[in-house]
């Protein structure tokens, strides 16, 4: 995240994104959970643009370019309000 500046929320949301992504790539899936967690939790009494924040830059990145595998292992642990937010956008589950 350091490589972006303060202002660029935008892009520290998306590396996040990947960044959880890629930690169920690598198989280290409390690492992942805490991200999901962390990521879940900041919608309650959120502002609308936190939440948009966190629908456009996050969840709907989420997953993008992973293996049938790193998505099969995955999904299942995504809060079930993340997972809303993902297939409102994308119509489908990964």
């Amino acid at each position: 995240m350091s490589i972006y500046d303060e202002d660029e929320t935008t892009f520290k949301m998306e590396a996040f994104s990947k960044a959880t992504t890629q930690a169920f790539a690598l198989g280290n899936v409390e690492q992942a959970l805490c991200y999901l967690n962390y990521m879940a939790e900041k919608p309650i009494n959120a502002k609308a643009k936190v939440i948009e924040h966190i629908d456009v830059y996050y969840v709907e990145t989420l997953f993008w370019g992973a293996s049938p595998h790193t998505i099969a292992l995955g999904w299942p642990f995504v809060p079930e309000s993340l997972q809303t937010l993902y297939i409102n956008f994308h119509g489908k589950a990964p």
